[in-house]
């Protein structure tokens, strides 16, 4: 009888043994909470506050759920169908996935209802609620990672026209996924502000719609470094470390009727942003250049359609660079652009203006991918390179397209209609 316990207890440790893994009790699994627009606040958090009101309900309502899912070490929060208005600046913590349904709009909120405190001019900054008052917490790429924003079907987050107003505000963070969202509606500020970041995927967006910036020179997203020399950043918690972008990817995108798409307008001496990758992209209308790129290095701007900027104004250009070490332009489309690529020497103007000179570097085989680009309907079927600081005329190479009769064939007959095949 005791050999028979022995075996049964031995066979149930076994048996044990083989379930366990399935159910291990040290794997915390993550949360998931779905809400709705009319839905309460975590546990009914903050909705006693004196400042929760009708212009205030959806900013206190996302709020307590990525400040539980800081608690939580993580998690997925899903915006059901609806509109939400956001009047004040949602953190968001680590490993945390917002995911928006179909039907989905986020629009900026300019009232709060109180006189307690004003309508914030972002309305997602990647940084964990508990630290986003604090000061000088966070530099290099050691901030929130592991963040993203998707969307399902059709997502509009809408800014309203908010002067000075931001989407998204990523700074020091890494592995960092933005998808299949509509931004749109932009005044001077940017959809997309991004600083000293690592592993960007910003993909299958659209980016649509701002009135002109005093400047035109507001990027829907924009490259930039935390330097208080060049006032471009704002955010506290930020050690103002100069850290540049790196890793980015950008592609499958539109942009229309903006500034610019994408680029950096001031650049920290000796920073640059590394390898950033401009792809399969369509970009029309502009005020201004489409692409600026300024200290990048080992960037890639290949297969995008750029087309209409400033209504083909003489001397306009589809990508202008300054400080551009290691580029890798090719295979773009440029239609109804004064000129396709220009690079030139450059120094900040104001805030910055204490920095160097910045040069471009270009190897023999960056100027051969050069001329490996469409110019349809320009002015100009050559690239400039300005090797010298605010000369135009002397030390200037001229890159023209080669077999351009043939490459307008393939860009009409061929190039194009794939580019396009591609995106649906």
């Amino acid at each position: 009888m005791g050999k028979r316990v022995e075996a049964i207890c031995v066979a149930a440790v076994l048996l044990v043994n083989l379930i366990l893994p399935l159910y291990d009790v040290n794997a915390e699994s993550k949360p998931v909470y779905s809400i709705n627009p009319s839905s309460k606040t975590y546990r009914n958090n903050m909705m006693n506050f004196t400042t929760y009101n009708s212009h205030t309900k959806h900013y206190y309502l996302l709020r307590s759920y990525l400040e539980r899912l800081e608690q939580k070490g993580g998690g997925t929060l899903v915006l059901k169908k609806g509109t939400y208005t956001i009047s004040n600046t949602l953190y968001v913590p680590s490993n945390v996935t917002i995911k928006m349904e179909d039907g989905v709009k986020v629009m900026k909120g300019n009232k709060t209802g109180t006189s307690m405190f004003a309508s914030a001019k972002s309305i997602f900054q990647l940084i964990r609620p508990t630290k986003s008052s604090k000061r000088s917490v966070y530099g290099q790429y050691n901030g929130e990672k592991n963040i993203s924003l998707i969307g399902e079907g059709s997502v509009i987050i809408d800014m309203k026209y908010e002067k000075d107003g931001i989407a998204i505000i990523m700074g020091h963070n890494k592995n960092i996924k933005v998808e299949n969202i509509h931004f749109k509606n932009m005044h001077s500020g940017h959809f997309i502000e991004m600083d000293a970041s690592e592993d960007v995927a910003i993909r299958k967006n659209s980016f649509t719609d701002s009135k002109a910036s005093e400047n035109v020179n507001k990027e829907a997203i924009n490259l930039d470094t935390p330097d208080k020399n060049t006032n471009g950043w704002s955010q506290a918690w930020s050690t103002y470390d100069k850290t540049p972008n790196k890793n980015v990817i950008i592609e499958n995108n539109q942009f229309k009727n903006l500034d610019r798409a994408v680029g950096t307008h001031k650049y920290s001496e000796g920073k640059y942003h590394d390898n950033i990758v401009i792809r399969n992209n369509i970009i029309e209308k502009t005020r201004s250049d489409a692409i600026r790129v300024m200290n990048w290095s080992n960037a890639e701007i290949t297969n995008n359609i750029i087309k209409d900027v400033e209504n083909g104004k003489e001397g306009t250009r589809g990508i202008l660079a300054s400080g551009a070490t290691n580029p890798t332009f090719k295979k773009n489309t440029f239609q109804k652009v004064g000129r396709t690529i220009q690079f030139m020497a450059w120094e900040n103007s104001g805030p910055g203006s204490t920095y160097k000179t910045t040069y471009n570097r270009l190897n023999k085989k960056n100027k051969k991918d050069l001329t490996n680009n469409i110019a349809i309907d320009t002015d100009e079927t050559f690239i400039r390179i300005n090797n010298s600081y605010n000369e135009y005329i002397l030390n200037t190479e001229k890159i023209d397209l080669v077999g351009q009769e043939n490459a307008l064939k393939r860009g009409m007959n061929k190039f194009i209609p794939l580019f396009y095949a591609d995106r649906a």
